[in-house]
């Protein structure tokens, strides 16, 4: 492995109680393409956005651990979340440009962070759309609405955009999942050529673009870090079964359950007693599946259950009201 630009250290995050993401530690390398792959639900968008401070703009989020980024922790609270943010170029899921030009699309955040003079300014503009492959499309009409153009274009228009604040590090949420495939490999070969001059980290559930782009391979599962290492040989010669099922496209089955309990129309703490004496019931590394209605329930149980040392290996929504809260009892 290359140097390291991104460690995470015991990365813990937590929706309303429900534990997005379990202990989370690895190293991203620098000035490669590391993919972030998995299925819906199992954390990556939540990773990602620990490392630009984004989840804290999220209602309900509580978080731990570490992030070191040029060996600032940027979890500190002494850190400054508008550094952080500028090292950080993000190509979101759905691009979205400024209701302006396509030439004040890109000199906006120069222009924040103090450049004024119009040569200056031109400058950056013809950079960066040059660097993203859009210039020769958009040279004769800069001052045009940006929304005009296509929605492949307007994803690297951001890309420019995020580009031009000159950050490390480019974070990529499912940047081509609303694109056509012809916009989709426009992005992917841009992404390969800045490689060269910063660190990507991609979200994708396209396992074959995690194979296309890919230096470094994360696998996420349920909140847990299943798997990491070298692109090559994490696709080739993976060491998990969960990641060679993910990989191959083969049906992850639903866990055994072992004891089912109905808790529909308690409430806390009774869901939480109850929980435990059913807990009691069943053996070290048995599977307990509660239903529960009380909404006070899907916060306290878990928290509670995992204090006790259990894992909670799901916190699902079946309907309106009621939910379903899978345990595995500790070892």
């Amino acid at each position: 492995m290359s140097e390291t630009h991104i460690e995470i250290e015991n990365v813990n995050a937590y929706y309303n109680g429900n534990h997005a993401l379990k202990n989370i530690s690895v190293k991203i390398p620098k000035k490669q393409i590391t993919a972030i792959i998995g299925p819906s639900g199992c954390g990556k968008s939540t990773l990602l956005k620990c490392m630009n401070r984004l989840i804290d703009l999220t209602d309900g989020v509580t978080y731990s651990g570490k992030i070191l980024i040029d060996n600032e922790d940027i979890f500190d609270r002494k850190t400054d979340i508008v550094d952080v943010r500028k090292k950080m170029g993000l190509l979101a899921q759905k691009p979205i440009p400024l209701p302006m030009s396509i030439y004040e699309n890109i000199a906006f955040g120069p222009k924040i962070h103090g450049l004024k003079k119009k040569p200056g300014l031109d400058a950056i503009v013809e950079k960066y759309l040059k660097l993203v492959g859009l210039w020769e499309e958009v040279k004769d009409r800069l001052n045009s609405p940006a929304s005009q153009l296509s929605l492949g274009q307007q994803q690297r228009l951001c890309l420019a955009r995020g580009l031009a604040v000159e950050p490390e590090i480019i974070l990529c949420d499912e940047p081509t999942s609303a694109l056509d495939p012809v916009s989709s490999q426009h992005i992917e070969q841009q992404l390969l050529k800045l490689k060269n001059d910063y660190t990507i980290v991609i979200v994708t559930h396209n396992i074959h673009q995690a194979m296309r782009l890919a230096d470094y391979v994360i696998h996420l599962y349920l909140g847990e870090l299943v798997e990491h290492g070298d692109a090559k040989e994490v696709f080739e010669n993976p060491k998990e079964e969960r990641t060679r099922a993910y990989i191959n496209g083969t049906f992850q089955t639903e866990p055994k359950i072992d004891k089912e309990l109905n808790l529909k129309g308690n409430v806390c703490p009774y869901n939480f007693v109850l929980a435990k004496q059913a807990l009691h019931e069943i053996g070290a590394g048995k599977i307990l599946k509660l239903i529960v209605d009380d909404p006070l329930a899907v916060i306290e149980v878990p928290r509670g259950i995992e204090a006790d040392g259990h894992d909670i290996i799901s916190v699902k929504q079946l309907n309106k009201k009621d939910w379903e809260i899978l345990i595995r009892k500790k070892e």
